[in-house]
């Protein structure tokens, strides 16, 4: 587990930044924490940072949102809240139909949906401090299969975060 602190939005926004450089096409990534405590806010980051012009917004009512990023490859964020399935329904949104190679997907309240998540994922924890816009973050692996390319992934996410921060790129 790696565990980090950011003291803004603008530093978890950066943080997210960070992600967007290194990710890869085909992975899962789970955003756990209570409601306000950074989710979107990181995810709108990644988003920035890959090239989506559209606003990302929690896509509490509607479930799951897809966003097109241009480049290159074709490739989507699928942003996934899962919030209203918490009294049922996870079956509804057909999860394993945005796992391709093609997508990468976020997921919120991914708790609701346990039962239809991939077997490896990266699963990002916010834990909100004292200060109202300090956050803990909790980064980890789970899973065996293709558990060594997400760890690599994170090793390196890590490596540009700490050079970043330690110059203050994000201040």
């Amino acid at each position: 587990m790696k565990l980090l602190s950011v003291n803004s939005s603008q530093e978890t926004q950066y943080l997210a930044a960070e992600l967007a450089k290194v990710l890869q096409p085909g992975t899962v990534v789970l955003l756990d924490g209570p409601l306000g405590s950074g989710k979107t806010t990181f995810t709108q980051g990644l988003g920035k940072a890959l090239g989506i012009r559209r606003a990302i917004k929690s896509p509490t009512y509607t479930i799951v949102k897809e966003y097109s990023i241009e480049g290159d490859k074709p490739l989507e964020l699928i942003h996934i809240d899962a919030y209203r399935l918490e009294t049922g329904g996870a079956d509804s949104i057909d999860l394993h139909s945005y796992l391709r190679p093609d997508t990468v997907v976020f997921i919120e309240w991914s708790e609701y949906i346990a039962d239809y998540l991939p077997e490896t994922f990266i699963k990002i924890g916010f834990v909100p401090q004292n200060e109202l816009t300090a956050r803990q973050i909790e980064i980890t692996v789970h899973g065996e299969k293709e558990a060594k390319k997400y760890e690599q992934l994170v090793a390196e996410w890590m490596k540009n975060w700490e050079r970043n921060e330690s110059e203050n790129a994000f201040v």
